[in-house]
């Protein structure tokens, strides 16, 4: 196994990569900057150079499972999100594809569940995260799409509650459990499966145990009120 993680100096791929190390599981570290190289070499990952915006085929090498954790930044406007939450999504599952990657993680949004429910603000980002989503489910390539939302920076709490939209007052899930979800998907072989979550009190490896070898959407929105 050796993992590629996309977007691994961001603020959720850094724990993604910080966990893959825990794990024991090689990794290439894809980075658009070559300043940022340390800090996972450190880690013990290999390191490629890529520009989301280019081609980055030559980042797919060699490897059997991919995460997809980059995003747009909130105040980069539409063409960034155009860029990166969708185009580059796409072209990510072109190139598994072609490579027969066995796994294809993608960290999306909650609130692609119902874009247009969105603020104006999201709406265009929330568009793109849904169009990048079906792509993916159409590319023919072994995947899983985790919609997770609100995100904190707080520590890991190792719980979450499954949720298929973005309401009002959900409580936040940190990016540390966001990483643990993508990595524990990729180690328990979960396949084939869109998982809306926010915080909550369902143990990670409990949701996660149910998805192996099921098929559809994981949710349940009862569960999304939890505390």
């Amino acid at each position: 196994m050796k993992v590629l993680l996309i977007g691994a100096h961001g603020r959720t791929g850094r724990h993604i990569a910080r966990q893959l190390q825990a794990e024991s599981i090689p990794f290439r570290a894809m980075l658009r900057k070559s300043a940022h190289k340390p800090e996972f070499v450190a880690l013990g990952a290999q390191i490629v150079l890529g520009d989301l915006t280019e081609d980055f085929s030559h980042a797919f090498d060699d490897v059997t499972h991919v995460i997809y954790a980059a995003g747009s930044a909130e105040t980069e406007g539409v063409n960034e999100e155009r860029a990166i939450d969708r185009d580059a999504v796409e072209r990510t599952a072109d190139y598994a594809k072609r490579r027969r990657v066995q796994q294809l993680v993608v960290i999306s949004a909650i609130s692609a569940y119902c874009p247009e429910a969105n603020s104006l603000a999201l709406k265009h980002y929330s568009r793109m995260k849904r169009e990048s989503d079906e792509y993916v489910q159409k590319r023919g390539v072994p995947y899983v799409i985790l919609r997770p939302g609100p995100l904190s920076d707080e520590a890991a709490r190792g719980t979450i509650a499954l949720a298929s939209e973005r309401a009002a007052g959900a409580p936040a899930v940190s990016r540390e459990d966001v990483a643990r979800m993508a990595v524990e998907c990729v180690t328990r072989g979960v396949e084939d499966r869109v998982i809306g979550f926010v915080g909550g009190n369902l143990p990670i490896g409990d949701v996660l145990g149910e998805a192996v070898g099921a098929r559809g959407a994981l949710v349940d929105t009862a569960t999304a009120i939890q505390h």
